[in-house]
């Protein structure tokens, strides 16, 4: 089991074993089954500035996948999701991400049309499509 503590200022001065120790107590006390159970390896890596701190209001200000800028993404953990920042919260925001570019698939067809009739003259295009392709 790998568990996240976020914000971690009030555990950054404790020792391994004491942050160790609050996990397995607040596991027991969320899964039940698991009393009985021992921790049998733990590792405590502390990074004070590797997660912004969450806080009540603090969502308005985290990025939309969709940006002013005309077939320009982002996507990562810190955009708008449901999650924290974490691997989860930038898996969602990747799916996030694609279905936008789904959705901007005909204008992102049409401006490549665009480029390639502007670019004729300059460039020789091989093996082009009239079709988007997503992998």
């Amino acid at each position: 089991m790998e568990c996240v503590l976020t914000p971690g200022d009030p555990y950054m001065p404790l020792p391994n074993e004491e942050i160790i120790a609050r996990v397995a107590k607040q596991v027991i006390s969320l899964f039940p089954s698991s009393q009985g159970l021992e921790v049998t390896w733990s590792s405590v890596v502390k990074i004070g500035q590797s997660l912004y701190r969450e806080g009540p209001g603090k969502d308005p200000f985290r990025p939309d996948q969709k940006t002013p800028v005309k077939n320009f993404f982002l996507s990562g953990s810190y955009t708008k999701q449901d999650y924290i920042d974490s691997m989860e919260g930038a898996t969602l925001s990747g799916r996030q991400t694609s279905a936008y570019i789904c959705d901007a698939g005909e204008e992102l067809v049409a401006l490549r049309k665009e480029l390639v009739a502007q670019s004729k003259d300059d460039i020789k295009f091989t093996n082009t499509k009239d079709e988007l392709s997503l992998v």
